[in-house]
């Protein structure tokens, strides 16, 4: 094996004491302390491989358990190590990076993460990329490093998936759970909620907003953060069981993502940093205050503007005139649980008028936003619906509270309401 720089750096350390270290030194000696550990994780992949050689052969237990029972490492890291060798055997460049300690154990373990559901035509596009996420390997804290690779990622998905991150999110809302369960030595009762970044953000802003009410009320000045923060859990329970609230969530996006769509600098957050789809953000836009703030070069802000793109009370009334339930021809979701959504979007130009506004339950509003579907309305209201492929699928016959006769159509079912007969995929957006 090559020496690469281990020996200077055990010399290194060797030679000095921490304790009487000033800090320049202290800098020093971490850096060949990170080295030698990266030098370790580099052995380790080495042995995770080999290992994994000979089991195939009979000659030896799998690298998972070599390294479990003579390395003296933990379940969690011997799987971690066995994501490396992937990484470092379809990426050799960071095998080499590891063994120097140009980059460490967690630059992996964060790739490891982001490539693990690639297809093979993402990972080969990959491949086209790797000395660039080397280079940011070198540079850049673990942190930073999984963002940037995973808006690189993102980058490459798209082309393969244009869909791939509102999928992320509809995968993400499918494993969201909530768990209960009773210690049994305390008697203290835990209840786990997982939820995907969209809704997390929006519980989270209910409770933030009765937190701070709380830390500002004098009388709650010796109480300590958690008992406050529990408080506010339980009041933000209270608050929805007396009243219906629309929660407040803040999103972060540059404007060219918000009227066109993404791009290479795309910025979709949540205000902690948690990536939404660009589709998505677009839908939850149709009923939202945005504030344009405009960010000089170095990074500060020193002005911004608000406008309200929601419908107004007397736009929701003369809709809710002429609607009693989703315009979707075959929704009977009530109007009170429609959005109101913008038939040309408000990022590509659209007024917020009563011509261009219709009422859409949450599952059609998806449809139309992260489906792909398209809509037109004439002068008399009469929606015409375009598949993704941008073929004719239906145009209905105007406002719904009207009696309505139905022209006889012949058409496969909504296979959001009732599953289509094979091989119809009438709302899967097409090639």
């Amino acid at each position: 094996m090559i020496d690469s720089g281990v020996s200077a750096a055990v010399a290194g350390l060797l030679a000095c004491d921490p304790d009487v270290a000033d800090a320049v030194d202290l800098a020093v000696m971490s850096r060949r302390s990170a080295s030698l550990r990266a030098f370790a994780d580099y052995v380790d992949v080495r042995i995770n491989r080999r290992s994994n050689e000979l089991a195939v052969q009979g000659a030896a237990d799998s690298g998972a358990h070599v390294l479990l029972d003579e390395g003296r490492l933990t379940g969690r890291d011997a799987l971690a190590t066995g994501g490396r060798d992937r990484v470092c055997t379809e990426m050799p460049a960071f095998d080499d990076a590891l063994a120097t300690g140009a980059c460490t154990s967690g630059h992996l373990d964060a790739l490891a993460n982001l490539t693990k559901d690639l297809t093979d035509e993402e990972r080969r596009d990959l491949s086209l990329v790797v000395d660039d996420l080397v280079a940011n390997a070198a540079d850049q804290p673990v942190a930073l490093f999984d963002k940037t690779t995973k808006a690189a990622i993102d980058k490459i998905r798209a082309t393969h998936r244009p869909n791939s991150d509102a999928d992320e999110l509809d995968r993400q809302r499918a494993a969201s759970k909530i768990k209960r369960w009773t210690d049994r030595d305390t008697g203290i009762k835990h209840t786990l909620i997982s939820l995907d970044p969209l809704r997390d953000a929006s519980l989270h802003a209910v409770i933030d907003a009765h937190l701070s009410k709380l830390r500002q009320d004098p009388a709650n000045k010796l109480r300590s953060f958690d008992e406050l923060r529990i408080q506010a859990v339980m009041a933000a329970v209270s608050a929805g069981q007396s009243a219906h609230r629309i929660p407040e969530v803040i999103m972060h996006v540059d404007h060219q993502s918000a009227c066109h769509g993404r791009h290479d600098d795309t910025l979709c957050e949540t205000i902690d940093g948690q990536p939404i789809p660009v589709s998505t953000m677009q839908r939850l836009c149709c009923e939202a205050i945005i504030t344009a703030v405009i960010v000089n070069p170095d990074g500060t802000v020193d002005q911004l503007c608000e406008e309200l793109r929601t419908a107004n009370r007397a736009q929701r009334r003369q809709l809710a005139a002429m609607y009693s339930t989703c315009a979707h021809p075959d929704c009977q979701v009530a109007f009170s649980n429609c959005r109101i959504h913008h038939i040309i979007w408000w990022t590509k130009g659209g007024k917020t008028v009563l011509a261009n506004l219709l009422p859409l339950c949450e599952t059609h509003h998806h449809q139309v936003h992260e489906g792909g579907w398209n809509l037109t309305i004439d002068k008399h209201r009469v929606v015409s619906w375009y598949r993704p492929d941008n073929t004719l699928w239906q145009t209905d016959d105007g406002p719904n509270r009207k009696p309505r006769h139905r022209r006889p159509r012949a058409r496969p079912p909504d296979p959001l309401r009732e599953p289509p007969p094979e091989p119809t995929t009438l709302f899967a957006r097409t090639a």
